[in-house]
């Protein structure tokens, strides 16, 4: 069908450039782990499992445990025999878990059926077995939706939970090129659309509920209820910031531009009046009101936008709040800087596969699915660092009870040569992790070699890794962990809190001893019980108080000073 492209002068604040980052490649992920038929699908359960669920577009979803050494994925279920087994476009295309998973063991699947030639959407509800927690049985299923499709193509797909507990869907346009039958504009139709609806309470005849809050909740046009945003051609994938939990979406193209979305409720996102921020048609956008794209990007650049995630992960701290996203045909990966003004748009790597899907595990650290009947599963990795896991505790910090701090707090760590004058090398600044007492570095500027691991942290002592250092290369993944033993730190400097070795608490100066002197200052601001984010909080509490000078006073008595080559 051909297309008239009219561009719009449109007076934006989006920096069409695409700067090439090419320091990321993709690595196997679990390189022991089984090919997958036609993934389309990556996503966990947030449940605390750490499992991963692969869903594959004729019917089957195996789950696997988050091990980079896994062997081995189980059967899930087999929904072969209710899926569509052909068709580009059709098949199972979405997965998501209910939030009270844990609990309720509930999951949810959008996927194409076929009838007397025909093409339906359906959204359905499942249940895993209370016995076998990696297995779920078909007979479960209770549908919620079923929607026809007027044609073969443009089905969407994607479905998730929200940060409100309710279910948002994406369906496309209906079909064919163009839109034909006027679906995007129509809010009588539930095509071209994402929908919010309430799973867990059923009114007016349905299945679920409609959310109070959504748009046209109780309107008297005949507007459809379940409408959250319209005027999408085929939004494949969309996702929420787990920091901010906006909603990201990439909307597939018809002949000229692909475009990422931020979708807000009762947005008009243009199509089929717009194309990205061009004019589609006959121009028709006086007064309408749409909402713009926050990118898009020509056929030159790529065919059939994946979409993606905004990146909250620890592993490439260069990427955090960025939205990481893939074009399907041309295997390209790409990231969004944007501040709500501005986006800037980078290149991080071409590849030669076809890249159906992104997926986040529950530590929100991100994976690329190919399309292939032997595909398996990537990782992003830089080539050219060295990449390191650093698990520490603060003394301070840490709650016997349960093994965590009672804060994140950065640290700043540092790579030194292994003979004197042991220098530095290289330093990086992370953030470890209360649950997981865990940050990851990237060190740039560290040739291949071996190095002593230095960490030091606002009010800790100074603590170096073990007698010779380690053996460190660019383009892998290692890690150190000080917490197992006191051995792991030079000349066996940590202190023992539970069952968790930690850096001492209380050098508030800096100058590698807890003394007399850190005691002062210390109980200076226990005197006028000072709070906030402060050098002499030294158990995490937001205030300096006694307690914090007992435990200066503790490791003074014990002249605690920093041990070093």
């Amino acid at each position: 069908m051909k297309k008239i492209i009219c561009i719009i002068a449109l007076c934006i604040t989006t920096f069409y450039s695409h700067h090439s980052h090419a320091q990321y490649k993709l690595n196997l992920a679990f390189p022991s782990l089984q090919t997958f038929d036609n993934p389309i699908e990556l996503v966990h359960a947030y449940d605390g499992t750490n499992r991963m669920f692969v869903v594959q577009q004729r019917g089957l979803i195996y789950v696997f445990n988050n091990d980079p050494s896994v062997s081995t994925a189980k059967l899930f279920i087999n929904l072969a025999g209710k899926v569509s087994q052909s068709g580009n476009e059709k098949g199972l295309l979405g997965l998501a878990f209910h939030p009270d998973y844990e609990n309720n063991r509930q999951f949810f699947v959008n996927y194409t059926f076929d009838s007397v030639s025909q093409t339906w959407s359906r959204i359905s509800r499942f249940t895993s077995s209370l016995s076998n927690p990696d297995t779920a049985v078909t007979s479960t299923e209770e549908i919620l939706l079923t929607l026809f499709q007027p044609f073969t193509n443009h089905n969407g797909g994607k479905v998730a939970f929200g940060p409100d507990g309710y279910f948002y869907i994406s369906f496309g346009d209906g079909g064919s090129g163009g839109d034909p039958n006027g679906n995007g504009q129509s809010r009588n139709t539930l095509l071209g659309k994402i929908l919010r609806i309430n799973v867990d309470s059923a009114g007016g005849g349905k299945a679920y509920s409609i959310p109070a809050t959504n748009p046209y909740h109780g309107n008297m046009s005949g507007y459809r209820e379940e409408i959250f945003a319209y005027g999408l051609r085929n939004v494949w994938k969309f996702s929420f910031d787990d920091l901010t939990g906006q909603i990201w979406a990439g909307d597939v193209g018809q002949s000229a531009f692909e475009e990422v979305d931020i979708i807000e409720s009762g947005k008009n996102y243009g199509w089929n009046k717009m194309e990205g921020f061009a004019c589609y048609g006959t121009c028709d956008t006086t007064g309408k009101g749409f909402t713009r794209p926050v990118w898009d990007y020509p056929r030159s650049v790529g065919t059939s936008i994946t979409g993606g995630y905004v990146y909250r992960g620890s592993k490439q701290p260069d990427l955090y709040g960025k939205y990481i996203y893939a074009d399907y045909p041309s295997g390209k990966v790409f990231s969004i800087a944007y501040n709500g003004v501005t986006a800037t748009n980078t290149l991080l790597f071409d590849t030669t596969y076809l890249i159906s899907s992104l997926g986040t595990d529950q530590n929100n650290e991100m994976y690329f699915l190919r399309l292939s009947s032997t595909a398996r599963i990537y990782k992003l990795y830089k080539p050219s660092v060295i990449n390191l896991k650093i698990t520490a505790a603060i003394q301070g910090f840490l709650d016997v009870n349960t093994n965590t701090m009672s804060m994140s707090d950065t640290v700043k760590v540092y790579l030194h040569q292994i003979s004197s004058p042991y220098a530095a090398v290289d330093s990086f600044v992370t953030v470890l992790n209360s649950s997981t007492l865990s940050g990851y570095c990237n060190f740039s500027n560290a040739p291949n070699g071996n190095y002593y691991v230095n960490v030091e942290h606002r009010n800790g002592l100074e603590t170096w890794s073990k007698l010779g250092g380690m053996t460190l290369s660019r383009g892998s993944d290692f890690q150190y962990d000080f917490t197992s033993a006191s051995s792991q730190a030079y000349g066996n400097n940590e202190i023992l809190v539970g069952s968790k070795y930690t850096i001492y608490s209380g050098d508030v100066n800096r100058d590698g001893s807890v003394d007399i002197s850190d005691n002062g200052i210390i109980e200076n601001d226990a005197a006028i019980f000072l709070t906030g984010y402060i050098v002499t909080d030294l158990n995490g509490d937001g205030l300096t108080d006694l307690s914090d000078q007992t435990l200066a006073d503790n490791n003074s008595f014990n002249f605690v000073t920093k041990s070093t080559p």
